[in-house]
């Protein structure tokens, strides 16, 4: 990689993540934008029949889950050219995959909340534990990734 020295660009070390960012921002702001022209039409928020959910709510839903996958997926190119960009933090890859893999799954309940609220009335604590449940696991992962990562040198130099 270029050094400032080298390269008068400032943005040169930014370069190789700059294509993984501009899909990951651009397709965020699309769907934001579609969200907010559907939620403009007449009528959208008259409730289904005899439901509470709201024709809104199950619009939101399906962009919200199209959102969470958008941001899962370029969210993890853009760990992974990172990863490629930066050698020295490739230890830390797995933190940044997770931190997508985190807003992923906030998405994900705030956007289900709605819908899925009517079903937890008698248990309102267990939509939100499902959630913390499906966070633990990307957790437990990336934790267990980056301590054997930052042990597997150490005992190379022990070895030595």
């Amino acid at each position: 990689m270029p050094t400032q020295s080298n390269n008068p660009d400032p943005m040169a070390s930014f370069r190789p993540l700059m294509p993984s960012f501009i899909r990951l921002l651009a397709s965020v702001i699309v769907l934001v934008v579609v969200e907010g022209v559907i939620l403009g039409f007449q009528g959208i928020n008259q409730p289904i029949y005899s439901s509470t959910v709201t024709v809104a709510n199950i619009a939101v839903l399906f962009i919200g889950l199209i959102v969470a996958l958008v941001v899962l997926k370029f969210g993890t190119q853009f760990s992974n050219a990172f990863s490629d960009a930066y050698k020295n933090y490739r230890t830390f890859t797995p933190v940044l995959a997770w931190v997508f893999q985190i807003i992923g799954l906030w998405i994900l309940y705030t956007v289900s909340a709605p819908v899925a609220a009517p079903a937890f009335t008698s248990a309102p604590y267990a939509y939100p534990l499902i959630f913390l449940l499906l966070a633990l696991f990307p957790t437990m992962k990336v934790v267990t990734s980056v301590v054997h990562s930052l042990e597997t040198p150490s005992t190379k130099h022990s070895n030595d």
